[in-house]
C-alpha cells in the first residue's frame, strides 16, 4: 500500500501531505518537526544509555591500566579522566536515564560530548608529546559515538564532529604538535566523521519516514474510509478523554450532531455512486467547523455525523451550527424526493454542556442529540440549539443519579 498518496484530501493529514512533500533538508514543518524530536529521543534512549555505560566503562578501565602499568602520564591524565571525563558521562546517564531531565536532553548530550571531545583531545595532545601512538583512537571513538550513539539529530552530529575536528587542530598546533601529524590525525578524524554523519543522516532519514508513515496508518486506522472524519470509535474514545479534561478545566463543550435530511431517500433516486459523492461532500462542510486544536469531527453512524468543540460557548461556537447548514445548502445537491427542499439539506442539533460533578457524558451527548431529533420533528432543514446545563434539561442519563444521603 502506498501511504504516500492515501486519500489526503479527505481530511487533510498532515503526515500525507509531509510525505508527498519530502523532507530533503530533514527538517518537518510546523509540529511535526517537535513530534518527531520526541519520538526519536524516546527511540534512541535504549541505545543512548548503552552507550553511556559502555563509554563509562571504557575510561575507568583505561585509568585502571594506566593505574596498574605506572605510567608517567597517568597521574594527570587520570585526574582529567576521573575529575571530568566521568562526571561529564555521569551528566549525559542524567539526562538519558532521568524523565524530567529528558526535555533537555539534546541540549545536555550536545554540550557533554563537545566537552568530553576537548578533553580527549588535550589528553590525546599530552600523550602524543610523551611518544604515545594509541592517542588517536581515543579522538575517534568520541568522534564516532557523538554521531552514531546517543541519537542526536543529524545536523547536530555534523556541527559537534566540526567543532572537535577543528579544536583537535587548533590546539594541537597550540602544543607545538607538528604540522604533519596534525594534518594526518586531522583527515583520519575527518573520515570517521564523513562515516558517522553518513550513517547518523541515513538512520534519521529512515526513522523519519518510519514516523511519518507509521503515524498516517495509525490516523487512517482512526478514519472512516468514507469521508475521512474520525470513526465512532475513535469519537467514543476521544470524547471521554476531552470530557474529563473539560472537567478539570472547567471548560465547556459543544457537542453538534448533523444528519442529512431523506438521505435513504437520496440513495434510492440516485444510486449508491452519488450517495457516496454527497457524503463526502457534507463530510468535508462539517471538518470546516473543527478549526481549534482540541475540535473534532466524526462520521456518528450512517448520514450521521457529531461535531465537538471544545471551549466556552463563544460566538463562534453558535455560529458553527449555521454555517455548516448554510454550507450544505449551497453545494446545491438536487434531491428531488426530499419533502424540506428541492437540494440536499441537514438537520443540526446542538448542546452546550459543562462537565461538572452533577453531569455524565452519556446525558450530555443524548441532550444533543435529542435537539437533532426536535431539528427532524419541526420539519428538518433547521438548527435546534440547547444548553444542556438548564435546569430543564432531564434526559435519560443527563443528571448523574444522586444517592440519598439523608
Amino acid at each position: 500500500m502506498d501511504v504516500h498518496r492515501l486519500d489526503k484530501d479527505n481530511y487533510g493529514s498532515p503526515y500525507a501531505e509531509q510525505l508527498e512533500r519530502g523532507f530533503q533538508g530533514l527538517r518537518f514543518t510546523g509540529l511535526l518537526e517537535k513530534d518527531f524530536r520526541e519520538f526519536y529521543i524516546a527511540q534512541n534512549l535504549p541505545r543512548a544509555r548503552l552507550s553511556g555505560l559502555i563509554a563509562l566503562i571504557v575510561v575507568l578501565a583505561v585509568t585502571c591500566i594506566d593505574l596498574l602499568l605506572g605510567s608517567n602520564a597517568g597521574g594527570p591524565l587520570n585526574t582529567l579522566r576521573l575529575g571530568i571525563l566521568c562526571p561529564l558521562l555521569v551528566i549525559i546517564g542524567a539526562a538519558i536515564s532521568v524523565p524530567a531531565a529528558q526535555r533537555y536532553y539534546t541540549e545536555v548530550v550536545s554540550v557533554g560530548v563537545t566537552l568530553i571531545g576537548f578533553v580527549v583531545t588535550y589528553i590525546a595532545h599530552l600523550g602524543a608529546l610523551a611518544g604515545s601512538s594509541y592517542v588517536l583512537a581515543g579522538l575517534v571513538l568520541v568522534v564516532l559515538y557523538g554521531c552514531l550513539f546517543l541519537g542526536l539529530l543529524f545536523n547536530v552530529a555534523v556541527a559537534i564532529a566540526a567543532i572537535l575536528i577543528a579544536g583537535h587542530f587548533v590546539t594541537g598546533i597550540a602544543v607545538g604538535l607538528p604540522f604533519d601529524a596534525l594534518s594526518y590525525s586531522a583527515a583520519i578524524l575527518g573520515g570517521a566523521a564523513v562515516i558517522g554523519c553518513i550513517s547518523t543522516y541515513n538512520l534519521e532519514h529512515a526513522l523519519r519516514t518510519n514516523f511519518l508513515e507509521t503515524r498516517l496508518l495509525n490516523e487512517l486506522a482512526e478514519r472512516d474510509g468514507m469521508t475521512g472524519l474520525y470513526n465512532r470509535r475513535i469519537f467514543d474514545d476521544y470524547m471521554e478523554r476531552l470530557w474529563r479534561q473539560s472537567r478539570r478545566e472547567g471548560t465547556s463543550v459543544a457537542i453538534i450532531f448533523v444528519d442529512i435530511d431523506f438521505f435513504k431517500v437520496f440513495n434510492d433516486l440516485y444510486g449508491h455512486q452519488a450517495g457516496d459523492d454527497c457524503l463526502k461532500r457534507v463530510a468535508k462542510c462539517i471538518a470546516r467547523g473543527a478549526k481549534r486544536p482540541f475540535d473534532f469531527a466524526a462520521r456518528y453512524g450512517g448520514e450521521e455525523f457529531v461535531l465537538v468543540l471544545y471551549g466556552p460557548p463563544d460566538d463562534y461556537a453558535r455560529s458553527v451550527p449555521e454555517q455548516i447548514h448554510r454550507e450544505v445548502l449551497e453545494l446545491g445537491i438536487p434531491h428531488a424526493g426530499s419533502q424540506a427542499a428541492s437540494y440536499v439539506t441537514v438537520s443540526v442539533g446542538m448542546a452546550f454542556a459543562r462537565p461538572e460533578t452533577t453531569r455524565s457524558l452519556a446525558g450530555a451527548i443524548q441532550a444533543a442529540d435529542e435537539a437533532l431529533y426536535q431539528a427532524k420533528r419541526e420539519g428538518r432543514n433547521r438548527v435546534v440549539l440547547r444548553d444542556a446545563d438548564g435546569d430543564e434539561v432531564e434526559t435519560g442519563n443527563f443528571r448523574v443519579i444522586q444517592r440519598d444521603l439523608a
